[in-house]
């Protein structure tokens, strides 16, 4: 199962450290981390970034703007930090995240207080057993949401499998003799590519989505529109 994790702390150090047990975790193939980024929530409510990790490589300078990292991050770790950056609010509905923006975003805002640094990241488990045993002794809030639920792109049969062949692939590896986690180890980072390849592919092809989220989106505001006006009417009559 993949999920979007989001865990924050109070203390900045032990988010840190709790990144790190996420790394431990991956490394004896208990979880798989597609994307992963650290963010604080500052006085003014806004949000700077301070450590990531993206499924491309991609390495940015800590302290900067979350905004910035908008576009470099993919998946829903991307939506959730353009979400909170505040980037993607006026774009949300044109870019296909109206149920994500919605549910999704309002939940881990009011999770979050100033000063409290979190964790936001992509990631394919077993169950939460692993992760939520190794953070927990370190005073994380944990949010967990299926990424099928936050996102409509990743109703796809072609990620599906790449996720089912992951979590397959991480058993193997689990039960490799030493001489064959590496070989078990390169399988696991070729199919976390493709699938992020793939979901690279479904958002040039969602134009029929975004056309029925558009509809739905405008459905619900004529519907508050007239529901004000009824109520106006009420108030002059």
């Amino acid at each position: 199962m993949t999920n979007l994790i989001v865990l924050s702390f109070t203390d900045e150090a032990k988010a840190i450290h709790a990144s790190q047990k996420l790394a431990e975790l991956e490394y004896v193939g208990d979880i798989s981390i597609f994307e992963k980024v650290i963010i604080k929530k500052g006085a003014n409510g806004e949000f700077n970034y301070l450590q990531t990790d993206t499924s491309d490589g991609a390495r940015m300078a800590s302290g900067m703007a979350l905004g910035t990292l908008v576009g470099v991050i993919g998946g829903p770790v991307g939506m959730l930090v353009g979400m909170l950056s505040g980037t993607l609010v006026g774009a949300a509905i044109e870019a296909d995240y109206v149920d994500f923006s919605e549910d999704v975003v309002r939940k881990v805002s009011d999770q979050l207080n100033v000063g409290d640094v979190a964790i936001l990241a992509e990631i394919s488990e077993d169950g939460s057993f692993f992760v939520d045993s190794s953070v927990a002794p370190l005073g994380a809030n944990i949010f967990r949401y299926n990424v099928d639920d936050a996102y409509s792109n990743y109703e796809d049969e072609q990620v599906q499998q790449f996720d089912n062949e992951i979590e397959e692939e991480r058993k193997q590896f689990k039960a490799a003799r030493s001489e064959d986690k590496a070989r078990v180890k390169n399988r696991i980072e070729q199919l976390k590519e493709k699938r992020r390849q793939r979901i690279a592919a479904l958002k040039g092809k969602s134009n029929d989505r975004k056309k029925a989220r558009l509809t739905k989106a405008i459905d619900k505001e004529q519907a508050k529109v007239a529901e004000l006006k009824q109520n106006l009417n009420k108030l002059e009559n």
